[in-house]
C-alpha cells in the first residue's frame, strides 16, 4: 500500500497529484516502479477514480510516468539519481554547486539591502510622519480615474503593444514641455528616458557608468537608495559632507578623479539644504576638468516655500555633464512607478538599451495617462495647489515642534521639500528602538534617518514628514511625540 499525505487545503486532485510527484522526487518510488491501478490506490486514498486519473494524467504529461497499454503506469527509468532525483536535505553538494557573480555576492552580502527587504511595512498608525508620500487632493485624484477610464476605454480601438525602450513618446513629449516649464530644463524628448520610478533611474545611471572599484562622490548624508546601487556595482564610495548650502564643493574639489557625483542640489536629501548660483558653477567646472558625470536627483524640487523654486543644475550645463532624475511619485502618489532620466546625447542610446535590457516597457497605460495629466494642465495646476497645502502644513510643524518640544529639538531642512530632517539630541541613537516603541504605542509613527548615513549620528535624527498630515493631526502628533521622548528620560 502506498502511503501519500494529502494537502487538505487545496483540490483533491490537485493534492494527489503533488502527493505522487514528491514521493518521486524523493525517490520512495523509484524509477522504473510500477504505481497502483487508479482504482486500487482509489480506494486506498478514499477518493474518487477520476481524482487518481487526473494525478497520472497529469505526471504523464510533465514526464513523470508512462504507461504502458496492457500493463499499467510505470515512473520512467531516465529519472535517475545522478540528474535531479536527490533526496531534498540529505546534504549532497557535488562539483555542480551553484555559484553567484561578483554582483550576486555583494548583493548577498550587502547589510544595507537585507535591512530594506527585512522590515515589512507596519500597519499604519493614526500619526504617520511618513517622508516618501504626501497627501493628495481628491480634485486630483478624480481627474486622474477619469483619464484613466477614459485611456482604458480607448484600448479596444488602438493598439496594445510595447511602447519603445524610452518611453512613450506622448510622455516624452509632454514631459519636455513641463520640465522645461517648471524646471529650467533644456533637452529634446529624444533625450528622456522613461523609468519605473527614480530608483530605477538610479540603478540604471550607475550600471552604465560605473564598473567595480570607480570612484562616486555621494553627498553625507544622503538617500539611502543609493547604497544598494553602489554597492551591487562595486564603487569606490567617497562621502563628502553637506552643509546648509548642501554638498561641500570645496571637498569635492580635493578629489582628483571620480566617475559619478550624486547629488541633490535643489532640495538637498535629508538635510534640506539647497545649493547657491556659485556653488552649482563650481561642482560643474570640477565635473568638466575631470571628465565626471553629475547625477542631479531633483525628486521634489517643484516644492519650495520660501521664494521661487530653484532652477535645476541641468539648465547651467553646458557640456552635457549632468544626467537630470526625476519622479512622478513625489509629485502625485508613490504607487504611480514613472520617473525619467533627462541623459546627454551621446548616451541615450546606450541607456535605453540597458533601460530595455532591465524592463522592456514601464506601463503604457499610465505612461499615456501621465501625458493627458499634463497637457491638459493637470500637474502644474495640482503642483500650485500642494505647494499651497504643504507651506500650511509645514507652518503647524514647525508651531507644534516650537510649542511641545522648544530648544530639546533641532529642525534642519523646512524652506522646501514635504519633510524635514528632526534631531533629538537628548537622545543617543541607541534609544531608538525604544523611542519607536514609545511612540507606537501612542498611534505615533517615525522613520530614523540613520539609514541615510555612512556613519550614523550620535543622537536620534529623524526624518519628519508633515505633508500627508493635516494640521490638527500635525499637532496631535508632536504632543504625542513629546509624551514618548519624555516616558524615556534623558539619555
Amino acid at each position: 500500500m502506498l502511503q501519500l499525505a494529502l494537502d487538505p487545503s487545496g483540490p483533491l486532485n490537485r493534492s494527489v497529484y503533488a502527493a505522487l510527484r514528491a514521493a518521486i522526487l524523493e525517490r520512495r518510488i523509484i524509477s522504473g516502479r510500477k504505481l497502483p491501478s487508479s482504482r486500487a490506490l482509489a480506494a486506498d486514498l478514499g477518493v474518487s477514480r477520476n481524482t487518481v486519473l487526473y494525478a497520472y494524467e497529469q505526471l504523464a504529461a510533465e514526464g513523470y510516468v508512462e504507461t504502458r497499454v496492457g500493463s499499467g503506469t510505470y515512473v520512467v527509468d531516465s529519472l535517475l539519481v545522478g540528474s535531479v532525483l536527490v533526496q531534498r536535505g540529505s546534504g549532497r553538494r557535488g562539483e555542480g554547486r551553484r555559484r553567484l557573480s561578483a554582483l550576486g555576492v555583494r548583493l548577498a552580502r550587502d547589510a544595507s539591502l537585507r535591512r530594506e527587504l527585512g522590515n515589512p511595512r507596519r500597519e499604519a498608525l493614526p500619526h504617520e510622519f511618513r517622508f516618501e508620500g504626501a497627501g493628495h487632493e481628491r480634485e486630483t485624484l478624480n481627474v486622474w480615474a477619469r483619464l484613466l477610464g477614459r485611456r482604458a476605454r480607448s484600448l479596444s480601438r488602438a493598439p496594445t503593444g510595447y511602447q519603445p525602450p524610452g518611453g512613450s513618446p506622448e510622455l516624452r513629449e509632454a514631459l519636455a514641455g513641463y520640465l522645461s516649464r517648471a524646471r529650467g530644463l533644456t533637452c529634446r524628448p529624444e533625450q528622456i528616458v522613461v523609468t519605473q520610478g527614480s530608483q530605477q533611474g538610479i540603478d540604471l545611471c550607475l550600471r552604465l557608468l560605473v564598473d567595480a572599484g570607480d570612484r562616486v562622490v555621494v553627498e553625507e548624508p544622503h538617500y539611502a537608495g543609493y547604497g544598494s546601487c553602489l554597492d551591487a556595482c562595486g564603487a569606490s564610495v567617497s562621502y563628502v559632507p553637506v552643509d546648509a548650502a548642501g554638498i561641500q564643493v570645496e571637498l569635492v574639489a580635493q578629489l582628483q578623479r571620480a566617475k559619478v557625483a550624486c547629488v541633490t542640489p535643489s532640495h538637498q536629501f535629508p538635510t534640506g539644504g539647497v545649493m547657491p548660483l556659485s556653488r552649482r558653477l563650481r561642482l560643474l567646472d570640477w565635473a568638466r576638468q575631470h571628465g565626471t558625470v553629475i547625477l542631479e536627483d531633483d525628486y521634489d524640487g517643484e516644492f519650495r516655500h520660501e521664494g521661487r523654486p530653484i532652477e535645476c543644475l541641468q539648465s547651467l550645463d553646458q557640456d552635457e555633464q549632468v544626467i537630470y532624475l526625476g519622479t512622478a511619485s513625489r509629485m502625485l502618489f508613490p504607487a504611480l512607478r514613472i520617473g525619467w532620466a533627462v541623459a546627454p546625447v551621446d548616451l541615450v542610446d546606450a541607456f535605453q538599451r540597458l533601460k530595455a535590457i532591465a524592463a522592456r516597457d514601464t506601463s503604457s497605460l499610465e505612461q499615456l495617462v501621465l501625458a493627458d495629466f499634463i497637457n491638459g494642465g493637470w500637474l502644474e495646476r495640482h503642483v500650485r495647489r500642494a505647494r499651497k497645502r504643504y507651506a500650511v502644513r509645514r507652518a503647524a510643524f514647525l508651531e507644534a515642534i516650537r510649542g511641545e518640544l522648544g530648544t530639546r529639538a533641532e529642525l534642519v531642512g523646512v524652506t522646501a521639500g514635504t519633510h524635514a530632517l528632526l534631531r533629538l539630541p537628548e537622545l543617543s541613537a541607541s534609544r531608538f528602538a525604544d523611542f519607536s516603541h514609545a511612540c507606537q504605542q501612542r498611534g505615533v509613527g517615525i522613520y530614523s534617518a540613520a539609514r541615510c548615513y555612512a556613519r550614523p549620528p550620535e543622537c536620534v535624527e529623524l526624518l519628519a514628514g508633515y505633508a500627508s498630515l493635516a494640521e490638527r493631526e500635525i499637532g496631535v502628533g508632536v504632543r504625542k511625540l513629546r509624551e514618548a521622548l519624555d516616558s524615556l528620560g534623558k539619555g
